[in-house]
């Protein structure tokens, strides 16, 4: 029953989402988008959401194709990658949720601090300037390339046998993943972090698929309502990179677990490694250049 009011909440904010988006594309001015563009979108989604199924995420793929075809600028991908999550996340996270057997407090509990998390940082991040965007994700990236070289080397835990967690464990799962949501308002894919948190605290691998799609299904749209309310969001291309993404969805779905994604990680750490370097590289440009004045008394002088 309680699995059964999960995903009837998660197709109901998703629909209300998806419902919110087209209402206030259709009434924004018409967007002309010239045919490659569709194109470069249609194959970005496809990519993007093939990695996303196999618990890489969407999110830094998107930054990196982003960055490589000028398809988005950089203060947009914040709202596009939670935007462009939200109807791929659903069927993911219907798919791992009835996949694989998990403990409902435990996932109720990680899921509601993920998506405060998100309401959170969606309000935060919707204030912020471009450079403050960018600071964040280069911030963010780091973080994340952190954890994964960990993973590498074993300097983290690569996760348990544990199924659930309880007491004091459990609440601070629960804060740790409100951090997870806020840095995904950034623009951060959600899939690594929580992985990091749940094989810290020695969850199973297997058992962390369901709580992260199920967490991103449920997060990714409230932050997308706030961006949407605050009109953050390139909606044209944000549907299209979305519905693209479905079919990469269902491209993998089938085949997901006859793959080792080890290898996949590796590659994850390049494009991390690349988003890192290119927005670094953006930051610092963009950054203002100090003039010296001098003071009125010494020009007087001269």
């Amino acid at each position: 029953m309680t699995i059964f009011l999960i995903t009837l909440s998660i197709l109901i904010l998703s629909l209300c989402c998806v419902a919110m988006m087209i209402v206030k594309l259709i009434r924004q001015p018409a967007v002309s988008m010239p045919f490659t563009q569709y194109i470069t979108l249609f194959f970005s989604g496809i990519i993007a959401f093939i990695a996303d199924t196999l618990g890489v995420g969407s999110f830094a793929v998107n930054v990196a194709l982003a960055k490589l075809l000028g398809t988005f600028r950089d203060d947009e991908l914040p709202a596009v990658n939670n935007g462009a999550q939200v109807i791929p996340g659903t069927i993911e996270s219907l798919f791992f949720m009835h996949l694989v057997d998990v403990d409902v407090t435990t996932l109720l509990t990680l899921v509601a601090g993920t998506c405060l998390g998100g309401l959170l940082g969606g309000f935060v991040v919707s204030q912020l300037s471009m450079q403050a965007v960018r600071l964040a994700m280069i911030c963010s990236f780091g973080l994340i390339i952190f954890l994964l070289i960990s993973h590498q080397f074993r300097l983290l835990p690569v996760g348990g046998d544990l199924t659930e967690l309880h007491s004091w464990k459990l609440v601070i799962g629960f804060f740790a993943l409100v951090i997870c949501g806020a840095l995904t308002s950034v623009g951060v894919g959600l899939f690594v972090m929580v992985q990091g948190v749940l094989f810290l605290m020695n969850i199973s691998p297997v058992v962390a698929f369901p709580i992260m799609t199920t967490a991103g299904a449920m997060q990714q749209p409230l932050t997308t309502l706030v961006f949407l309310q605050q009109n953050k969001i390139p909606l044209k291309k944000t549907l299209v990179l979305s519905l693209s993404g479905c079919i990469g969805v269902l491209i993998t779905i089938p085949i997901f677990s006859q793959l080792t994604i080890t290898w996949l990680h590796l590659l994850l750490l390049v494009i991390l490694i690349y988003n890192f370097a290119a927005i670094g590289h953006t930051y610092l440009l963009s950054r203002p250049t100090k003039t010296f004045v001098r003071p009125a008394s010494i020009a007087a002088l001269e």
